[in-house]
């Protein structure tokens, strides 16, 4: 199946009444941006989604991309696709306005993600990490280096890659031994990189890679690394390419999913060095590297969002269309009937709203923390966005591989078979819980370094803030947020003592607080995508009583919300537990026990 269809009322929804799209698009150095834009933002969005990406979906997935004489070619209508994309002007949606970009909030940003991740995973990578490359290189680039690569990233000209991983170090960064040498006023680099996602192809003239590597006199460990800008083809002053790089791809890695995305194994030097440029000051690389990482990890939370909407898509519309057995009458009857299938619809339909006002939520506070005048609310949100970064990506990748489970489920035998498509949903999500840190790797941050650095600080707040929420509850006489009140005040009261609990462990049992991240990352998921839910259902509530809007919607964003809270919500008290008392029986086995 390539059909995709552009859920703009749900993610207009989530935008504009669950989390006020009004409270970013005023910011200073942010485009404006009226209702009425946003809608034919959207449209525009999802007409290339749905013509040009979705169709190429099944395409890229079977033929790949290919590796031939040292040129990277990747799957057919891809490179058409990609010109089209960047003639539009998707390429700088929420660039710097100085260098070519349009300036749009991080939070409708997201949701243009949203929209291309859903349609073409393989493809949305190629600018997921184009992005990511420019928001580096905004805050970190000096001024030659953001005029020249900057504008050409904004404009599409030329893609971003991360070249960071090597065979022999893998998540310990600090273990690289890519080397740079001092010439003239660059460096040569001289190093293999592997797992490079489109660190080479055919839609564009050049690829600026940001690589990590250390210089002669540099100290052992994380802290000797530095970061240089590394370009394909050398540009002149002007930003023109001109000779080419001792940069190569040697090998195409083969891989369970993601197919039409080049995942390339680099050799930078293999002859007379690649030249690079320091972006910023030496021995500091890696700090400045995690304004990328950083960003491509909520891009990756975006990521298991989109692919989940793709899969219930399918699922929907399978769902309507497979008739097994007969009514008494006759009739055949569709498998939507039957309530195990709604029951799995509703519970992708549940993860999918609140993975979605997570992902808005989280963008929104990058949108408040760069650009809101008051200091005090940049520093808050500046923290919220810490804090949510890990939840966003574990969360909403582990997530998306249970979506696309489903998805498969409800398709049956049909599902196991690649020709439904559905396969290939499962098999493209589940690098998401893997790159860019794993999610063991996540929940260790959101333990060690976002509770530990900061007291609970931030988590406490928003703890806070969901406890005043339900004042706005109370006031509701319908019965459904009666039941949705009583869940949340559970579920939240169970974040409250799990966080309590980890924050006297970090100081006296830190193993124990390791062994407990993975189950209260996924605590604290659950609990807030409750909050969100519990907003959505007052908003609906609120709209149905007044006639306001589409009253089917809104009975459904009730409904639905509903279901989170009796259904999703009393996992809470198994992952509170889990995070106390379950997390000390981890250490009875020891590793030779395995």
């Amino acid at each position: 199946m390539s059909d995709y269809r552009l859920p703009q009322e749900d993610i207009r929804f989530v935008l504009e009444e669950l989390i006020g799209l009004e409270t970013v698009t005023t910011l200073p150095n942010l485009t404006s941006v009226t209702s009425e834009d946003l809608a034919t933002i959207l449209d525009q969005a999802g007409k290339l989604a749905a013509d040009t990406l979705a169709p190429l979906n099944r395409v890229g997935d079977h033929e790949g991309s290919s590796l031939n004489n040292g040129v990277v070619h990747t799957a057919t209508g891809f490179a058409a696709a990609y010109n089209a994309y960047r003639e539009v002007g998707w390429c700088g949606t929420a660039g710097d306005a100085e260098y070519g970009g349009q300036a749009l909030p991080r939070l409708i940003n997201t949701a243009l993600f949203d929209v291309w991740n859903a349609a073409n995973l393989s493809f949305s990578l190629c600018n997921t990490l184009t992005d990511s490359a420019a928001t580096l290189l905004t805050q970190h680039g000096s001024d030659d280096q953001r005029s020249i690569y900057l504008t050409k990233l904004l404009s599409g000209e030329w893609t971003g890659a991360m070249a960071m991983t090597e065979p022999q170090a893998g998540s310990d960064v600090g273990a690289l031994s890519c080397a740079a040498t001092p010439d003239g006023d660059g460096y040569r680099l001289r190093g293999q990189k592997i797992f490079i996602s489109w660190g080479d192809h055919d839609p564009t003239n050049n690829i600026v890679y940001l690589v990590l590597a250390r210089l002669p006199d540099a100290p052992k460990g994380s802290k000797g690394i530095s970061l240089f800008i590394v370009p394909k083809f050398i540009p002149d002053d002007q930003g023109v390419p001109g000779d080419r790089n001792d940069v190569a791809c040697i090998a195409l890695e083969k891989k369970l999913g993601i197919h039409a995305s080049p995942t390339c194994v680099m050799e930078f030097g293999a002859k007379d060095g690649a030249m690079g440029w320091l972006i910023g000051e030496p021995n500091q690389g890696l700090q400045a590297m995690f304004t990328m990482m950083n960003s491509a990890r909520l891009a990756i939370g975006h990521e298991g969002l989109g692919i989940s909407e793709c899969a219930y898509q399918q699922s929907k519309a399978y769902a309507t269309e497979r008739f097994q057995g007969h009514d008494r009458d006759g009739e055949p009857i569709p498998i939507i009937e039957f309530p195990d299938v709604r029951r799995m619809l509703l519970s992708m339909k549940a993860m999918i709203e609140a993975m979605r006002a997570l992902c808005y939520d989280a963008a929104q506070s990058v949108d408040l923390a760069a650009h809101h005048p008051d200091e005090a609310v940049r520093i808050l949100h500046d923290d919220r966005v810490a804090l949510l970064t890990p939840i966003v990506k574990a969360w909403c990748t582990d997530g998306a591989v249970e979506v696309t489970s489903t998805n498969i489920q409800i398709h049956g035998g049909a599902g196991y078979i690649e020709e439904t498509g559905a396969a290939q949903l499962y098999r493209d999500a589940r690098i998401t819980p893997i790159y860019e840190g794993t999610n063991g790797i996540q929940a260790l941050d959101l333990v060690r370094r976002k509770l530990g650095s900061d007291g609970g600080l931030a988590m406490n707040t928003l703890i806070e803030e969901m406890r005043q929420f339900d004042g706005a509850l109370s006031t509701s006489e319908d019965g459904a947020i009666a039941a949705i009140r009583g869940r949340f005040a559970e579920a939240g009261a169970a974040l409250s003592r799990t966080t309590h609990h980890l924050l006297d462990s970090l100081q006296n049992d830190p193993a124990h607080a390791e062994a407990a991240a993975t189950p209260y990352l996924e605590l604290a998921g659950i609990v807030l995508g409750g909050y969100y839910m519990a907003r959505s259902a007052l908003i609906a509530e609120e709209n149905i009583s007044t006639g306001a809007g589409n009253t089917d919607f809104y009975r459904a964003k009730l409904a639905t919300a509903l279901f989170y809270a009796e259904n999703f919500l009393p996992k809470s008290a198994a992952l509170a537990h889990a995070a106390t008392s379950g997390a000390d029986t981890i250490s009875y086995m020891v590793p030779e026990a395995f």
